[in-house]
Parts: structure tokens; sequence; C-alpha cells
């Protein structure tokens, strides 16, 4: 149901995330280069764990040539749609006169037209924009270390669904390429959406993988898509935690969406099947703690990026072992209505999940991939 607040519980001042300290970023600092000793010279207790992460396989580098081929050409790809002269542009000079509630209708069907199984518009809260540049990808227009000024009050969340058979058969190649492809999809989307709105003469910005400049789920949570699960997604009553977003922010003035509160917090206090699936130990099985000013529960960015690059993928097993996560079938629609509800819900139906389902367990590859064995054993070893 909506609520008139965010469900994430405020405890102290925010701070903006610097994503220069994001793991992803630090893993690209090549050692001895300036930026190298610039990074680690305030900050030398992350130094000796990036480059133990840096010294393993790495994300990409893991399993049959033929299939790694596959996913660098959908990397390729999305650099394309993510450079800087993609995701942003020259604005139309005289902006068009366009009612709020009109414009928000027009808005959403346009990015479900292009592709978007969700669309939520709400606020930009500050606190939600990166304060400096960490990931350049080698883009001249991304200098490393650049403050980001992003001044746009509205901020549109686009989500799109995983096929959660592919992401059940993590953590492979197959996986990530599964979700390279949605990646693409919500970059083309966000992209597209973008340019319309600046031809409507009012500045707006596509915030795409591998380029962002907010944080794509606590936006999201804001504008009304979902609630912050145990594992640090998002997860929706329509698609579970099987997603990934993209956030297009503007000037254009819209009707908002109004959060929700779907049971997550309730069900996630109960369930726990994450943390006990994540071959990393990255998922806490605690309480939630005070993180940047907010209460939530707390991944180990580290030791989940260890075990991408220990298997060359983006693991995907959290998101697999989540009983949110299943076939979009009117049963499963059933099941995640009963779940919004509580009734402690995630007490008795993680329980139903372990009879009917067992421990996680990866699935056979399509047969269109490589044969990769030793999956399970991998998966075993890394737990």
């Amino acid at each position: 149901m909506p609520i008139s607040k965010p469900r994430y519980r405020r405890v102290a001042a925010r701070d903006r995330f610097d994503e220069r300290d994001n793991v992803q970023a630090r893993n690209t600092y090549e050692p001895g280069s300036e930026v190298y000793r610039s990074f680690y010279a305030t900050h030398p207790e992350w130094e000796g764990v990036d480059q133990a992460i840096r010294d393993l396989p790495g994300l990409g580098r893991v399993g049959e040539p033929l299939d790694q081929l596959l996913l660098a050409q959908e990397m390729e790809a999305l650099l394309r749609l993510s450079g800087e002269d993609v995701v942003d542009g020259p604005v139309a000079g005289v902006p068009v006169p366009l009612e709020p509630g009109r414009a928000s209708l027009k808005i959403r069907a346009f990015a479900r037209h292009l592709g978007a199984d969700q669309v939520k518009i709400g606020p930009l809260d500050p606190a939600n924009v990166y304060s400096h540049i960490g990931k350049t990808w080698g883009d001249p227009a991304r200098p490393w270390g650049k403050p980001i000024a992003l001044s746009h009050p509205f901020a549109i969340s686009l989500a799109i669904g995983l096929n959660p058979e592919m992401i059940r058969t993590g953590p492979v190649l197959s996986e990530t390429i599964e979700v390279m492809r949605v990646y693409g999809r919500l970059a083309l989307a966000a992209t597209t959406l973008a340019a319309y709105i600046r031809s409507l003469g009012y500045g707006a910005r596509a915030h795409v993988m591998p380029n962002y400049q907010v944080l794509t789920v606590p936006v999201a949570i804001d504008a009304g898509m979902g609630e912050l699960g145990r594992h640090g997604l998002m997860i929706t009553k329509e698609l579970g935690s099987c997603l990934k977003l993209a956030t297009v922010t503007t000037e254009l003035p819209m009707d908002m969406d109004a959060p929700v509160d779907i049971g997550v917090e309730e069900f996630c206090r109960d369930c726990r099947i994450c943390a006990q699936s994540c071959p990393g130990g990255a998922i806490p099985h605690g309480e939630p703690k005070c993180v940047r000013g907010v209460e939530k529960w707390a991944i180990n960015p580290e030791a989940c990026f260890k075990v991408w690059n220990e298997t060359g993928t983006d693991c995907g097993v959290c998101m697999a072992s989540c009983p949110w996560t299943k076939p979009r079938t009117r049963l499963h629609r059933l099941a995640a209505e009963i779940a919004s509800r509580k009734w402690r819900a995630g007490w008795w139906m993680s329980r139903v999940e372990r009879l009917v389902y067992g421990p996680f367990r990866p699935k056979a590859m399509p047969g269109w991939f490589e044969k990769e064995p030793g999956v399970w054993r991998k998966y075993r070893r890394l737990g």
C-alpha cells in the first residue's frame, strides 16, 4: 500500500557516497598509476584487500572462450550506449508547456513502450547523488575524481525483469549474459527517454550501467517501486528481486508516485535464505545497522566482489535463491500478494520454500552454452 515516506529509516544525516570508494571502481585502479597512488594514500586499509581481488581471474575471464566472447560483445554495446555524449546532451531552446499530470502519463507510457516492465516517478534526493566520479571506463568526458553536480528535482526509475531460469544458472557466464542483456535494453530505453525529454526543452540525463551519477536502488524505493531486501537489492511485488534498474533524472515537472509498504522488511527479518545461500558470506544474518545515516542490512561488498572475480560472473545466487524470485505465474503472483500482507510471511513462506525446493542449487545452463563442468562443486567450494 502507498505510504507517505520512504520505506527505510533515516537515523542520522546522510552524506553523499563517493563513487571512488565503490569496490568495482577500486578494482580498475592500475597499480603504479597516479590514480592508484592518490586513492590508497588516503585509504591504505583497502589496498591489500583490493590487490587480492585483482589477483583473481576477474569478471568474464572464467568459463569457455566462446561464451566469454558473448559477454564481451554485450559489454561493448553497453559501453557505446553509456558514453557521456549519449546519456546527456543539448536541450531544445524553448520548453514545451506540459501539465505535470499529462507529462507523467506520457513518460510512463513511452517508457513502457520502450520495454520497461515497471516505471515509477519520484523525487531525486540529493543524498542519492554520487559526490565524485569513480568509474571512468576510459571516457575522457568522465575524469576520475571530478565532483558531480546534478540538480534535477525528479527521477524516473525503469525496471526490466530478468529471466529467473537464466539467473538460477549462476554463478556461471549464462547468468551474467542474461544480466547484461537486460542492462542493454535498459540503456537503450533510458537514453531514448532522456533524449525525448531534452527535445521537449527540459534537462534530462540517463543513468545506466556503467555510467551512473545516482544510486538507483534508493531512488527507485523513493519512487514507490519496491523495498530494500536483506541482500541489498530492491524487491518489488511484480518482479521480486529478479530485475535491473536504470534512472532518468530531469527538470520536467511530473506527478510523482508514493513509496510503498509491501512487507519486505518483515519478510526478510524472518527469511534469511539469501544469507544462507551466499557463497561469499557477504549477506548479514543479523539485524539492520546504520549505514550512511540509514538503518538497513549492510552487505560486505568486498566479500561479494571476491566471488565475482573468482567465478568470472556477477554470481546472482542472492537473487536466484530469494523466495520472491520465481517464474511469473498466477500462483507466484498470488504468493507475492499474500507475502505483502505480512502475517509473518517470511517465517512460514521461507520454510515452505526450503521444504519444496530445498537448499539453493544452480540449474543447468541452456544447451546453446558450452558445457562447463563442476558448477555445483565450484559453488559449494565458494560456500
